[in-house]
């Protein structure tokens, strides 16, 4: 059972100033489902200490300030980011948000904001993890498989949830290597010099619920780990842009703006960077 209630969270918000709008979702009929399939990063503590340690290590201050607030869903004029997409009940959170920052990098490295780009994630998925929905996966196992074989089109495989075997298609897109970022300044820099990036997070009851606003961790139990992609940030709002993979019938229209130093945004996981490679020049990317 839930451990709070719709009418508590929103008194919780209400008393805390929180300054977010919670309310019924797509996805708030859940709640009191099992929430790895919601889910599905798969990382261990240790696993996560290092990664955000070395990547604080490797931080290298950019050579100018990035500018106050980025979203690439407008961005010189354009949209750049593809469509809201949902991975139903199975763990394919890292494959999701994978798929969302290369997508919006292909458009960006084109420079053609209206690519139709649809990547498969049950390529990246089902076949660079396996029968994964209940055990999810990890961002350095999904960007290694996009560096050694790439990405095939949604067409070519399309996602449903629920294990599927693998089937090989043709790549349209890699990745040539990656970078991690854990330092603020690194991290804004990245999104704005370079475009959207990988993020991890933890997921509580109350983001069931998240309707609007810049949300903050109010209240309910933890639920889950979840990969996501960050489109943007805000210093006026002290937050990020997330891209989610629960549909559009969540959040901002699948959208949402996360405070700074929630939920281990920005605290407990790096952002990861990659650097993406167009296999299919003048052809389909869907």
């Amino acid at each position: 059972m839930a451990t709070l209630s719709l009418e508590q969270i929103r008194a919780t918000i209400f008393a805390m100033n929180a300054n977010w709008e919670a309310g019924e979702t797509e996805i708030s009929k859940f709640v009191d489902e099992p929430g790895g399939g919601l889910f599905g990063l798969s990382m261990g503590e240790q696993e996560r200490a290092a990664a955000i340690q070395e990547a604080a290590v490797s931080f290298a201050a950019p050579v100018s300030a990035p500018p106050p607030a980025v979203d690439w869903r407008n961005l010189a004029g354009c949209d750049w980011i593809t469509a809201v997409k949902a991975q139903g009940f199975c763990g394919a959170c890292v494959s999701f948000a994978t798929c969302a920052v290369l997508e919006a990098r292909l458009r960006w490295f084109k420079k053609d904001c209206s690519l139709v780009v649809d990547l498969s994630e049950a390529d990246l998925f089902f076949c660079g993890c396996g029968s994964c929905c209940s055990s999810g996966w990890n961002f350095v196992p999904a960007l290694t498989y996009c560096q050694t074989r790439g990405v095939g089109p949604e067409s070519a495989f399309p996602y449903t949830p629920g294990n599927k075997a693998c089937i090989q298609i043709t790549p349209v897109v890699k990745v040539a290597g990656w970078a991690t970022h854990a330092i603020l300044v690194d991290r804004k820099a990245a999104i704005a010099n370079n475009g959207p990036v990988i993020a991890g997070m933890r997921v509580y009851e109350d983001f069931y619920y998240y309707r609007s606003g810049v949300y903050r961790h109010v209240g309910g139990i933890f639920k889950g780990l979840h990969a996501v992609a960050v489109v943007g940030y805000d210093d006026a709002d002290d937050c990020w842009i997330i891209k989610n993979s629960w549909g559009l019938g969540w959040g901002e229209k699948g959208f949402a703006r996360i405070a700074r130093g929630e939920c281990g945004i920005d605290t407990q996981y790096p952002f990861y960077d990659p650097d993406v490679v167009d296999l299919n020049p003048g052809g389909l990317y869907s």
